[in-house]
């Protein structure tokens, strides 16, 4: 018997837990404080260990205590909470996590506890603002500066500011008087300096700092000084031997024709239009530099010492004129010249008996790329080493010329070109009447004169000089 009371007793106080934790878990869902026998529970006491939850701007997490003595959940509608737990069954705690606050003044929020729905106790969470703000980070200006950028920004408390060490070149002006406490609406002004290097820019930073120990960056960046006229000119200068030049050229002065300034110069709205040097200067170099001289239209050199006609030449789309003569320029004539499409007068020539010693162009490879000129008027490439066939003349059905109707001058005597001449040559010629110049003498050409050259009006009188004499050409 006693045993069996013990079993009976045992069961029985085994029977009470199970009610009690059926009781607990029920109240946890449904918030209902009666049993199935009617009995009322303890009256609800649920509250926050603080009031008030302040906190830091920056992302973090937190522990929120709470002490009660049933089971009870945890809410909140703010989107920059949130909850890592949200229920417990009796005194304890649970995790939040909080987003950085950007905002200049400190935001609020709620989060509810309730053991009964409908009956909450309200923690209240604030969350410290940053007190001061830009409202843009970064400014870019050209090289020609800015008299006033306008940065504004928000501040709920003091602020002085500052630039980088040695910026010399940003030029700050104040805003208004600020109010602390509210959020005031302020700018600064900056004035920033023209910038002459042509290098590389330069950038600086203004730093606005609170007196809540929070700062803001601002970034200044200013571009180089794109290349203009003057810059390229000086590129030339300095690369061909500008120093010992005869006439030099005065970079203080103003861009605008001169001839004491700017020696062999054209200008039109402060642009270079034409180069025009033909009398002895002791210039040497490369030509490179003029190439990006956008608005030039005519380059004449003659009794200098140049390196060629470079690849960069076809950038030049304004070009009309180009002479490089007697120049003791060299290389392969570039591809590029067919882009200069407004090209008419082309000279690379070398007188035949009077050239100055050194000053002989030695120019090679073909006349093939100017084809793709249609308006030539005048070709003179005599007396270098230029090899290979004649261009030639595209035709239409009619057997006329589609391009170089404008042709009046050929002159490529003394050089290697070989092959036939092609038909075409004497049809454009002759527009020019007894202007009219062909001359391909003292190459290497054969075959059979065109039947439009020995119909040029001019044939039968030039022929043995211009045409014949150093070839083995048959009529």
């Amino acid at each position: 018997m006693i045993r069996n009371n013990r079993m009976y007793s045992c069961r029985q106080g085994l029977w009470g837990i199970i009610c009690c934790l059926s009781l607990l878990m029920g109240m946890a869902s449904c918030q209902d404080f009666t049993d199935d026998t009617g009995r009322t529970m303890p009256e609800p006491d649920l509250k926050f260990a603080d009031g008030t939850l302040n906190l830091p701007l920056e992302e973090k997490e937190y522990t929120v205590d709470i002490e009660s003595n049933l089971p009870w959940r945890v809410k909140t509608s703010a989107t920059w909470i949130d909850l890592l737990s949200s229920n417990g069954m009796g005194t304890g705690s649970f995790r939040i996590s909080v987003s950085k606050n950007a905002n200049v003044a400190p935001r609020e929020a709620e989060i509810a506890g309730w053991i009964i729905e409908g009956a909450e106790t309200k923690l209240k969470v604030v969350q410290e603002g940053v007190g001061i703000a830009l409202k843009k980070r970064a400014v870019k200006v050209g090289a020609e500066g800015s008299a006033e950028e306008v940065i504004p920004f928000s501040t709920m408390v003091t602020y002085t500011y500052e630039l980088s060490e040695g910026c010399d070149w940003i030029h700050v002006t104040d805003g208004a008087a600020i109010t602390p406490g509210v959020i005031n609406e302020s700018e600064l002004k900056l004035a920033i300096d023209p910038y002459t290097d042509i290098d590389e820019g330069r950038t600086a930073s203004l730093y606005l700092k609170g007196s809540n120990g929070i700062t803001d960056v601002l970034t200044i960046t200013q571009d180089k000084k794109p290349l203009g006229d003057i810059d390229y000119l000086r590129m030339f200068y300095e690369s061909a031997n500008g120093d010992n030049w005869t006439k030099k050229w005065n970079f203080d002065a103003p861009l605008e024709t001169n001839p004491t300034n700017w020696f062999g110069l054209k200008f039109e709205n402060k642009r270079v239009v034409e180069i025009d040097i033909q009398s002895p200067n002791n210039i040497e170099g490369d030509i490179i530099p003029l190439c990006n001289l956008s608005e030039l239209r005519s380059i004449k050199f003659k009794h200098q010492k140049l390196a060629g006609i470079p690849e960069e030449i076809g950038q030049l789309s304004q070009l009309t004129t180009l002479w490089i003569i007697e120049s003791a320029a060299s290389g392969n004539l570039p591809e590029s010249l067919g882009e200069c499409e407004l090209l008419t007068s082309f000279n690379i020539s070398n007188h035949p008996t009077s050239t100055p010693v050194g000053f002989n162009n030695t120019f090679t490879g073909n006349l093939d790329m100017l084809i793709n000129i249609p308006g030539m008027v005048t070709i003179k490439a005599y007396c270098n080493n230029l090899s290979g066939p004649l261009p030639v003349i595209p035709l239409d059905g009619n057997n006329k010329p589609t391009t170089w109707k404008s042709l009046k001058e050929f002159m490529i005597y003394t050089n290697g070109f070989s092959g036939s001449i092609p038909y075409g040559y004497g049809t454009v010629i002759e527009k020019s009447g007894s202007t009219g110049i062909f001359r391909v003498n003292d190459n290497q050409l054969s075959g059979q004169i065109p039947v439009d050259i020995k119909a040029w009006s001019q044939y039968a009188t030039r022929k043995a000089a211009w045409i014949m004499q150093g070839n083995s050409l048959t009529e």
